[in-house]
């Protein structure tokens, strides 16, 4: 599917107008719904039989594309996006401060199809919508633990771990659709802003992992839809292939 895509791009490109846009910005990623990887790593309800990740925030990123302009109103491209999950969470004893730290890292490759539904004068600004097909890799995930003395202020206990749920290495495929509003700052440079819903693993599950996003497999028997709204604000540079 990943070379079907980039194949499709790499034709059009060759065949389209030799004008391309390089860009790169903030990318964050939310995971919404009830994916348990949004549950607190240890919780306080005796219910939660397993580790969550505590992934209930935005996290952040950075992501990379490059846009061609086939048609008039139509962008196709390419696009590489990295997002660090993380997870905290603290615990106050009577003498001891308890720390928590989840972190995981998501790379993605993204096939990019955009339509340009409404243009304005103004900055020469744009609304469009688009389709990403998205190719995922999941890193293994590392936990932290660590007591604090708080009336001598050390370290007490510190557990560091590499997280490796089998099946590795773990892809996934999904989906994301975007909309967003471009507008030029200069002829050459120009920006966009844009927000999404989509599946993180819509293809690929496999029920004999586990979770996606959580540490351990303890008490989880199959793998969920992991819903994600994703939001980016990018800067580009228009250039002319020679």
């Amino acid at each position: 599917m990943v070379r079907l895509a980039l194949g499709f791009v790499l034709a059009v490109l060759a065949r389209a107008q030799p004008t391309v846009e390089l860009g790169g910005g903030l990318a964050t990623t939310w995971l919404v719904g009830d994916n348990p990887a949004r549950t607190p790593i240890i919780s306080r309800d005796t219910a939660q039989r397993t580790l969550g990740a505590g992934f209930a925030g935005i996290q952040p990123g950075a992501a990379v594309q490059l846009l061609h302009p086939f048609a008039t109103d139509w962008r196709v491209g390419i696009g590489v996006e990295q997002t660090y999950f993380e997870g905290l969470q603290r615990f106050r004893l009577r003498t001891l401060n308890i720390y928590l730290r989840y972190t995981q890292t998501v790379t993605t490759l993204a096939a990019l199809l955009e339509y340009v539904l409404l243009s304005f004068p103004l900055a020469r600004g744009y609304v469009f919508v688009g389709v990403e097909p998205r190719w995922s890799s999941i890193s293994r995930g590392h936990y932290v633990y660590e007591q604090v003395d708080t009336r001598q202020g050390r370290v007490v206990e510190r557990l560091d771990t590499l997280i490796s749920k089998p099946p590795e290495p773990v892809f996934r495929f999904g989906l994301v659709g975007r909309c967003g509003l471009g507008g030029e700052l200069t002829e050459l440079w120009h920006f966009r802003a844009t927000v999404g819903f989509g599946v993180l693993n819509l293809l690929g599950r496999r029920p004999e992992r586990g979770e996606l996003l959580t540490p351990v497999r303890l008490e989880e028997r199959n793998e969920s839809y992991a819903p994600v709204v994703v939001v980016a604000l990018m800067l580009y540079y228009r250039f002319r292939i020679p």
